[in-house]
């Protein structure tokens, strides 16, 4: 073996860096705070329930696309089986109004005209541009770190049939939606999720849904995850559970290591990556010294993913005749916390997934977002009762609406578990407890930073806090990413399979 790689966070970021890592001869070792792998990609199981705490779906599904293949250089894509959904969601605005957001562009076409015919025009558009953006395949073949004028030169030939259509629908879905005349039209675009994002991202998301380049892995989060770790020790990896990091260790502005809580060292003289939390790794672990006016302004001003609190249901019976998704609008705010009232709220019924429940029932998960992270880590940390209570009351009411809306609800409720803020930081150490990182302003591409931090050699950042966007795909990546960089400088090809002496 080679050079050692020492990597912060057994997430698909640092998995996926720790695998293409053995695959190119070095030696890696991978340092976890909690006890199984995932990160924010993982699942807890309650009384023969599996509640899932991210996929709701993965891109690079399908062979026609790079990214399947680079999805096939850990995993067998083509043993796993995928729920592909012909309803995206099915949302109800506060008059009783329906509409099915189906993934089929012809049929979205059909349902979205027979709400706004007045909307005719913009729809056509909208659908024109479902069916032609998702058509060009456009995950890079290498880093942008790696590219050299010639790549850049022929960039353009690769973007310039879509340019036009990227810049037309680069604003947010909100600010989009402002343009339509049916109000309903307008309420169903404002959906909580894909609000937030370019036009284009929910574009492409309805595009690859439908030519079946994204759907959900059966077994969900942690059995995905699962396959990444068992992939990485085959490949002769090494795991070191409930190791959380206190501290990288630097020497003439190097990084030389790691420190755990623990006081054991580790790594001396190995290149280190954090796969971990951004904010904790460059103002905690190197205790803010190596940043720059960017970086400030990034955690000053740029505003994150928000965090949510999630509410997960056992029930002890079907819902064969539900949509996987359904987003309710409320005629009365949910109370969340002081500041995070809410007028309609997602539901996922995993109808569509067998394994995450006993026979004869499913799970039910509803995400409410934005919570206020302040709120809940105070509360946690001063008055656990209340911290309870309040956990308590949430999960009621949201039964209480769940019974109204379905039915036959209350007296099937078998096991109820409230995820906060406080426990994505507990678990995840993610900042703020947000869960998808920087959120992504309307422009064409998101902020970024650097995989290199000003001034310190021998250490790289990976993940979602260094490649927005969100999404397991991105954190996978972002770690396949990273080993080509090392790779080439270390002036050796890059290979997806393990070298021939290993």
């Amino acid at each position: 073996m080679g050079k050692t790689i020492i990597i912060i966070g057994a997430g698909i970021a640092g998995l996926s860096a720790g695998c293409y890592g053995q695959m190119n001869g070095y030696h890696t070792q991978i340092f976890e705070m909690h006890d199984k792998p995932g990160g924010l990609c993982t699942a807890w199981k309650r009384r023969g329930y599996t509640f899932d705490g991210c996929i709701h779906s993965i891109g690079g599904l399908n062979p026609r696309y790079k990214l399947y293949h680079y999805w096939n250089e850990l995993v067998s894509m083509e043993k796993l089986k995928f729920f592909y959904f012909d309803e995206l969601a099915r949302i109800e605005n506060s008059d009783g109004n329906t509409v099915r957001v189906f993934t089929d562009p012809d049929k979205l076409e059909q349902e979205l005209i027979s709400i706004a015919p007045e909307d005719g025009r913009f729809i056509n558009s909208f659908i024109t541009a479902v069916k032609k953006l998702p058509s060009r395949d456009m995950q890079l073949d290498k880093p942008l770190e790696l590219w050299n004028p010639l790549d850049y030169y022929l960039s353009q030939f690769r973007t310039a049939p879509i340019i036009k259509d990227l810049f037309r629908w680069r604003k947010s879905v909100a600010d989009t939606a402002k343009k339509c005349k049916s109000p309903l039209l307008k309420y169903l675009l404002n959906s909580e999720f894909f609000s937030h994002f370019p036009t284009y991202f929910l574009i492409f998301s309805l595009g690859h849904l439908h030519n079946m380049n994204a759907g959900y892995p059966i077994g969900g989060s942690l059995a995905f995850s699962g396959l990444l770790e068992k992939r990485y020790l085959d490949l002769g990896g090494q795991i070191h559970y409930n190791a959380k990091v206190a501290k990288v260790n630097v020497r003439n502005n190097r990084a030389i290591g790691i420190t755990l809580e623990s006081g054991e060292t580790h790594g001396e003289n190995g290149i280190v990556v954090s796969a971990a939390d951004g904010h904790y790794t460059v103002f905690e672990l190197l205790g803010g010294r190596y940043v720059n006016k960017k970086i400030r302004k990034l955690y000053d001003d740029h505003p994150i993913w928000p965090s949510a609190v999630i509410v997960y249901l056992g029930v002890s019976r079907t819902f064969e005749k539900e949509p996987p998704v359904i987003e309710l609008s409320l005629k009365k705010a949910l109370v969340v916390d002081k500041r995070s009232r809410l007028d309609r709220i997602p539901v996922t019924i995993y109808n569509f997934d067998p394994t995450l429940a006993p026979e004869g029932k499913t799970c039910i998960r509803v995400i409410l977002q934005p919570a206020d992270y302040q709120y809940w880590h105070h509360l946690r940390n001063s008055d656990r009762q209340k911290y309870k209570q309040d956990k308590d009351r949430i999960a009621n009411e949201v039964i209480r609406l769940l019974e109204q809306h379905l039915g036959n609800m209350e007296d099937n409720i078998e096991v109820t578990d409230v995820v906060t803020p406080a426990t994505f930081e507990r678990y995840t150490n993610n900042w703020q407890g947000s869960i998808q990182g920087w959120e992504w302003l309307p422009r064409l591409i998101p902020e970024s930073m650097r995989k290199e931090l000003p001034g310190l050699r021998n250490f790289y950042m990976v993940g979602q806090w260094v490649e927005p966007g969100g999404g397991v795909p991105t954190a996978f990546i972002s770690g396949r990413n990273l080993i080509q960089i090392i790779c080439k400088r270390d002036k050796k090809k890059f290979a997806t399979k393990l070298p021939a002496k290993y």
